[in-house]
């Protein structure tokens, strides 16, 4: 089976992972719609998460580690334990099958970053629609701070915050610049939802990593100016976590 074909995986040269499981477009006959769960695309995020690759590859000449999804989410929904029938049909063995490459994978770059780089920044990437307009426009979903284990240089902090951890500080200080914004750390009206899916959990007992999910609004994904203040701000955090 060419399963492959329906993803694009990429080993990088600095400890960076991107992932991206719910942009995907590719609708395979031979795989039967989920029966429960969400069946809806997060629009424009291949594009955004192909977009961020090749400004940080011809802008900074840094080649991140990624693993981005074709498959759309009504077939499969790799942010779902495979035990749940929002994850895919459970009538199909290719179904499951592509679920499961797709987190092999993630462990086999997880693996290799830590082996030539000896920390991991994994970022999940995603998107949502606000329910409401006071909602952020971006927030981060960490386990409130459970899977951040790599700490930045901080001095005398008194209290648990984004800047003591290396990836959180670099995204928020950027990114907090153009949107509302929730680090996650804290469990507040808006995040609980919020707080890192199946893909983030699977980092809660790894080391030498901080994992997040980065959620952005669905007027940040549509609208071009948003979009390219958003892909801006993200690579500038990215290059800046390098130099931690």
């Amino acid at each position: 089976m060419n399963d492959h074909k329906y993803f694009e995986i990429r080993e990088g040269k600095c400890p960076i992972i991107l992932s991206c499981p719910h942009g995907g477009y590719k609708k395979p006959k031979f795989i039967p719609d989920k029966t429960r769960g969400t069946m809806i695309a997060d629009r424009n995020k291949y594009l955004i998460a192909k977009q961020i690759i090749r400004v940080l590859k011809e802008e900074y000449y840094t080649e991140i580690f990624y693993i981005l999804s074709k498959i759309h989410r009504c077939k499969v929904d790799f942010n779902r334990p495979p035990r749940s029938h929002s994850a895919f049909n459970h009538d199909s063995d290719r179904a499951k099958k592509i679920h499961q490459y797709y987190h092999d994978q993630i462990d086999r770059l997880y693996k290799e970053c830590i082996d030539q780089h000896g920390r991991c920044l994994f970022i999940d990437l995603h998107g949502f629609t606000k329910p409401q307009e006071e909602y952020p426009d971006i927030i981060l979903g960490n386990l409130f701070g459970k899977t951040l284990k790599i700490t930045n240089n901080t001095k005398n902090v008194k209290e648990l915050n984004c800047q003591q951890f290396w990836g959180c500080s670099e995204l928020t200080t950027e990114l907090s610049k153009y949107f509302s914004f929730d680090n996650g750390l804290g469990i507040s009206d808006y995040n609980l939802g919020y707080s890192g899916g199946y893909i983030t959990h699977k980092f809660y007992h790894k080391e030498k990593v901080n994992a997040i999910q980065v959620e952005v609004a669905r007027y940040i994904r549509e609208e071009v100016s948003f979009t390219k203040r958003f892909i801006e701000a993200f690579v500038k955090a990215l290059v800046r976590s390098l130099v931690n």
